[in-house]
């Protein structure tokens, strides 16, 4: 017996060139696992090879979460062993470079919780517009966790090695008005005006002269110094990902209990 087709994750909407892009898992906080991170990768891609297309909205469904991270139910597979740790973030890297070298604006409207991979996730993106309710945060010390070296230093480049220090370290979850204070947000609106703030800045752009856009874009992207890899992160992935503290920390997660790290 044939077994059926995985629901529909992101659903795509084009209106007046601008592409509504929206991660929808609302049973599970719009979390990402594999089938979600594919699917949006190939929505990504259709809309930024689309000429009718000159801007991109990316949210979550709902009006509490952005995006949750990761799928927690997919922790114990992908984060088992440093190889399938750095597989993981090739995935996510693989999506994460559509927005980065589509030559369209990118931006996340962020209504709620943008925790860990929701966080990552609107880093990358071009422009960041949330609601008074978001709330921001990488917490992967609190799990034994670590970003990967592009999203670790695309982090940095936006609010700072000090911020990005403070936010990693901590594993602090900051408000709007933090987030926004530091650079991690461009724009802070009342929950009821997001849409339509979103909307009237999304308009603006798709009005605009779309080489000169991208030529914009592609120009900010090759300030960079040098061009980092996911493998630069190697010798992290062997300490972190063989480690009792990652399995602690995952133990303590599903344990619903506070982790006891040794530091080895």
């Amino acid at each position: 017996m044939a077994s059926e087709p995985a629901a529909k994750t992101i659903l795509v909407e084009r209106k007046e060139r601008v592409a509504w892009v929206t991660i929808s898992r609302p049973e599970v906080h719009n979390a990402l696992d594999g089938h979600t991170i594919r699917e949006l990768e190939a929505a990504l891609r259709e809309v930024a090879d689309d000429a009718d297309v000159r801007c991109v909205v990316l949210r979550g469904a709902g009006d509490k979460v952005f995006v949750s991270g990761g799928d927690v139910r997919e922790f114990r597979d992908k984060l088992s062993s440093a190889g399938s740790a750095r597989d993981y973030d090739l995935e996510i890297e693989r999506m994460q470079v559509v927005i980065r070298e589509m030559s369209k604006p990118v931006i996340a409207q962020i209504q709620g919780h943008a925790i860990g991979g929701g966080c990552v996730l609107a880093v990358v993106c071009d422009f960041r517009i949330a609601s008074t309710k978001a709330k921001f945060g990488i917490p992967v010390a609190r799990f034994g966790l670590m970003l990967s070296v592009l999203d670790t230093v695309r982090l940095a480049e936006l609010v700072g090695v000090g911020q990005a220090r403070r936010l990693l370290m901590t594993g602090a979850v900051i408000d709007a008005r933090e987030a926004h204070r530091i650079g991690l947000i461009d724009q802070i609106v009342e929950a009821d005006a997001l849409v339509s703030t979103t909307e009237a800045f999304a308009a603006t752009l798709a009005a605009n002269a779309p080489l000169s856009i991208k030529a914009t874009k592609r120009m900010l992207a090759a300030f960079h110094s040098r061009q980092l890899s996911i493998a630069d992160g190697d010798p992290w992935y062997r300490e972190l990902y063989t480690s009792r503290d990652l399995q602690e920390g995952i133990d303590a997660f599903f344990g619903k209990r506070k982790p006891d790290f040794k530091g080895h």
